[in-house]
């Protein structure tokens, strides 16, 4: 029996997404891909076959939209049922800025789009799950869940998403549900290689910051997506799991070691 038998990921097209697909067809789950390139979602699609899967298929899909996440869940139900597993990964990024230059409307895609979506996503599959008496669901938050990142919009909406986590697990959890999620840090997505590579972003100032040294890979995410989405993870809920190479403790560690640095002791 495969490890996970059935999954959506939404926004399962490219990056983290796409890992975490790829990653589910290896076992040889039977998975539908939504998002809205249809061209990437075909060329997903070929892969997770290529990679194992029981069955593949891709579903276009506004996240913005709720009417078209109904649509997503009719359309999965009648083609594979209730699925064991939804992953809620479509969103989008944000530029760095102050909070008194945040334009609104801006902030409104932004909540509309990474907060909105996933809640919708969690509510109608939810439901679905609610009358099968199963299943697990995976929210996709970041660093910004934990940390005040200097991004007005995205920061507040990955912290509502994992404390949306946290309720819907208690919620749902009596009806055999569990709902976790995953916080990735600086992952070397193909958007963040492409921004390397034009020079807007600096490789060695970023894995300085890590605790490893090192960029987190999309497959370290998919990994860890695998296993709170499998039955080795029974256990687990509520939990917002950082992947990302010991960003968060080497911040605060570095910061206070600029203050108080660490002498020999004079007896060595």
């Amino acid at each position: 029996m495969a490890e996970i038998e059935t999954a959506v990921v939404i926004g399962g097209t490219s990056g983290i997404g796409k890992a975490i697909a790829l990653r589910f067809a290896e076992t040889g789950a039977r998975i539908v891909i939504a998002g809205r390139d249809e061209g990437r979602g075909r060329g997903a699609v070929a892969e997770a076959q290529a990679r194992g899967a029981a069955g593949a298929t891709f579903v276009a899909v506004d996240v913005a939209d709720p009417a078209s996440i109904e649509a997503l869940a009719g359309a999965v139900e009648a083609e594979i049922g209730i699925p064991a597993v939804l992953v809620n990964s479509a969103g989008i990024l944000q530029s760095g800025k102050h909070v008194l230059d945040q334009a609104l409307d801006e902030d409104e895609r932004m909540w509309r789009i990474n907060y909105r979506g996933t809640l919708v996503g969690c509510q109608v599959f939810g439901r679905q799950m609610q009358r099968a008496g199963r299943g697990a669901i995976l929210n996709v938050g970041s660093l910004a869940s934990f940390a005040p990142l200097s991004l007005p919009s995205y920061t507040p909406g990955k912290q509502a998403v994992m404390g949306l986590t946290g309720i819907l697990a208690a919620e749902l959890g009596p009806h055999g549900i569990r709902v976790n999620a995953v916080a990735p840090g600086y992952t070397l997505s193909d958007g963040l290689k492409a921004k390397i590579a034009a020079g807007e972003r600096s490789p060695e100032a970023i894995t300085a910051t890590t605790a490893l040294r090192k960029f987190v890979q999309p497959s370290d995410v998919a990994e860890a997506a695998l296993f709170l989405c499998s039955d080795r993870a029974a256990a687990i809920t509520g939990v917002t799991l950082p992947v990302d190479a010991g960003w968060l403790i080497q911040a605060p560690y570095a910061h206070y070691l600029r203050g108080n640095p660490i002498r020999k002791a004079q007896n060595q």
